[in-house]
């Protein structure tokens, strides 16, 4: 019974440590500064008691090991979770087409989005493409996507995420 409690204890301490983490992470890259430094804390502190739980025990288990890591990894799993239902920002997506530009504009305009385009060339064969630059809500970005593959198939996307925006706006 003792070995179980211990079990448990360590798998839910890990999981909750390591979902703060990612968060911690997330919060960092986003420049939220003091929700990163208290939330990295209380990680910290509930990490530092679920390894001296671990490793002071007196009990030989494989199955501390086990918890250990699935609470790594259950945490992993949370941590990714909270992030996609919590995350509101927006992402910066470049389309590059050629031949199916007014299809794929058509496409963004008619679904609501907007977009601004510009023509290019390409570095390697100098072919004129063109270059859509769209702000998408991270939350319609799989929408996004499929809406551009769906009307050109060999569209180069790229998504990279916007930490501020100025100016312009977004459709709703």
């Amino acid at each position: 019974m003792e070995i179980l409690i211990l079990c448990i204890k360590i798998f839910f301490g890990r999981l909750i440590d390591v979902t703060l983490s990612t968060m911690v992470s997330i919060y960092v890259i986003k420049g939220q500064r003091l929700k990163a430094t208290i939330l990295g804390f209380i990680d910290v502190f509930i990490w530092f008691i679920v390894v001296r739980e671990a490793l002071n025990t007196t009990l030989d288990s494989i199955w501390i090991a086990i918890c250990y890591a699935g609470g790594y990894a259950a945490g992993t799993f949370c941590g990714s979770l909270i992030s996609q239902l919590t995350n509101k920002g927006t992402v910066s997506v470049q389309i590059i087409t050629k031949d199916k530009m007014k299809k794929v504009t058509k496409a963004i305009v008619e679904s609501g989005f907007t977009a601004s385009i510009t023509e290019c060339k390409g570095l390697y064969n100098g072919e004129k493409s063109y270059m859509i630059y769209a702000q998408i809500e991270i939350k319609r970005l799989k929408e996004f996507k499929e809406l551009i593959t769906k009307t050109d198939n060999n569209a180069f996307i790229t998504v990279t995420e916007s930490k501020e925006m100025l100016n312009g706006y977004l459709a709703r």
